[in-house]
């Protein structure tokens, strides 16, 4: 057999033509175009490949975004984001407050009567605490309580000709001692509520010309439960300018809260504030100004329950907090007294209703009783619907979740696993009587409910603290 007859069978058909090719032959124009055509098809060969590659390539990003899509919008995701976020501002909370605590005067209050009455406001709004039944934390031996300091500012200034106690002021003073279970009718001799009742009906006048101290003056006497007359808040209505607001977005959301209180049928007004205050957030940092105008906002918003997906609260709060500094709360004493009640989620308005009953005894051997129930509301997912309830008692300002561990003691049905997260120095809830998210594939999960107003608890098991004959519910639930 012929030499180049043994690649018939053993090469590729190119390298079979080449063979039958002569040296002589080699630089033909049929062996030219033999090379030209095997290059060619190479060529293509290789940009198939490469055609091939970038397809797959293409393919996995868009597999890829489209994952991350689906995760960033899965309720799941946001649920567990709020729940960060949250955590987060209750630790922001307790900072807040111990900065404010930390710069009490020897005099009783934190500097002049105004930042004084907006810390006692703060307080109690932000954490529960009545400064009035505080003792003054300050180590100078003069040392005054609350009331001894309001009484030296304003009981011989009050009703001086030249007082120096602008109308803002006293607005202010009213509600701080509002929020201290003071009668401001009757303190310490002085009608308080109705020297109000005289600033709205002389405005404007001579230190009191602005829609803002305007709004706090009918605010602050709204919330005392004080009588007085529509007239006063149809001058309110009046201010309002055609685009909705009053002077400014602090103004404008003072107004809100004030009509909020005041006035039921303020119901226009009212809701051409909240487009301008809407209308002037940022679409970036979801801010509505800085820190001080953010926070009156956010009690603007709260106090007409506009949905928190409308305006991103937890976005706001997540922004807010970024204006906090180590240690020094957020910068100066009246920035961190405007923020604590919005991290909080706490309004004036809640001042209205504050709980002004004498503890029966010290906090730190107080026994408390609360119910507890553990509830299932997951069908067809998770098919049982019974629930337990068991009365647990613990020390007074204990977390929840040691009533959950004193429960689980009684029962076995209230056994609960949780999971610690260093980052927020907190637990979460995992799972209860061996039920978790999972059990429902990720669509049912555990909430924590007061079972009298039928609002969740956000706070969580390591920061909220049950109040004496409260009715606490964890219900397996879809979102």
């Amino acid at each position: 057999m012929d030499s180049d007859a043994k690649h018939t069978y053993a090469t590729p058909t190119h390298q079979y033509d080449l063979a039958r090719l002569s040296r002589t032959d080699l630089n033909s124009d049929n062996a030219r175009v033999l090379r030209k055509s095997m290059r060619t098809s190479m060529m293509m060969k290789i940009a198939l490949l490469i055609y091939a590659i970038a397809i797959t390539v293409v393919a996995i990003v868009l597999l890829t975004i489209s994952q991350l899509n689906k995760e960033s919008n899965h309720p799941c995701r946001n649920f567990y984001d709020d729940r960060r976020i949250l955590v987060q501002s209750s630790q922001v909370v307790a900072r807040a407050t111990n900065y404010l605590l930390a710069h009490q005067r020897a005099t009783g209050g934190w500097g002049s009567i105004t930042l004084t009455s907006q810390v006692v406001i703060a307080l109690r709004l932000g954490s529960g605490i009545n400064v009035a039944r505080m003792v003054n934390s300050s180590s100078a031996v003069s040392s005054l309580s609350i009331d001894e300091y309001y009484v030296s500012v304003i009981k011989n200034d009050m009703y001086q000709a030249n007082s120096s106690i602008t109308p803002g002021q006293l607005a202010y003073i009213v509600m701080a001692l509002h929020a201290m279970c003071k009668d401001t009718s009757q303190f310490f001799g002085m009608n308080l509520n109705q020297k109000l009742m005289n600033n709205l009906e002389d405005y404007p006048s001579k230190n009191f010309n602005h829609p803002y101290a305007y709004s706090l003056t009918l605010l602050s006497l709204c919330l005392t439960n004080s009588k007085y007359k529509s007239n006063l808040v149809h001058k309110l209505q009046v201010m309002q300018s055609s685009d909705g607001t009053w002077a400014d977005l602090d103004t404008t959301a003072l107004a809100i809260l004030a009509l909020n209180c005041a006035d039921s049928s303020s119901n226009s007004a009212i809701s051409k504030g909240i487009q301008a205050l809407l209308s002037k957030q940022s679409k970036t940092t979801y801010q509505f100004g800085n820190e001080y105008t953010t926070a009156h906002a956010v009690q603007a918003m709260l106090s007409q329950r506009i949905p928190i997906s409308k305006w991103n609260y937890m976005k706001v709060l997540q922004e807010l907090m970024k204006y906090e500094i180590a240690n020094e709360g957020f910068g100066r004493i009246d920035n961190t007294a405007a923020v604590l009640p919005s991290l909080a989620s706490a309004v004036y308005l809640d001042l209205k209703t504050v709980t002004c009953d004498e503890p029966n005894a010290s906090t730190e051997s107080r026994i408390i009783t609360i119910v507890y129930t553990v509830r299932y509301q997951c069908l067809p997912y998770v098919n049982r619907t019974d629930e337990k309830s068991v009365a647990v008692a613990s020390k007074a300002d204990s977390p929840m979740l040691t009533f959950m561990r004193a429960a689980e003691v009684i029962n076995p049905a209230y056994r609960f696993t949780v999971k610690y997260h260093a980052t927020f120095s907190a637990y979460t809830v995992e799972k209860i009587n061996n039920i978790s998210s999972q059990t429902s594939n990720q669509l049912c999960h555990w909430f924590l409910q007061d079972d009298v107003t039928n609002h969740e608890i956000m706070l969580g098991v390591s920061h909220y603290m049950p109040q004496n004959n409260a009715k606490i519910a964890f219900i397996y639930r879809r979102p």
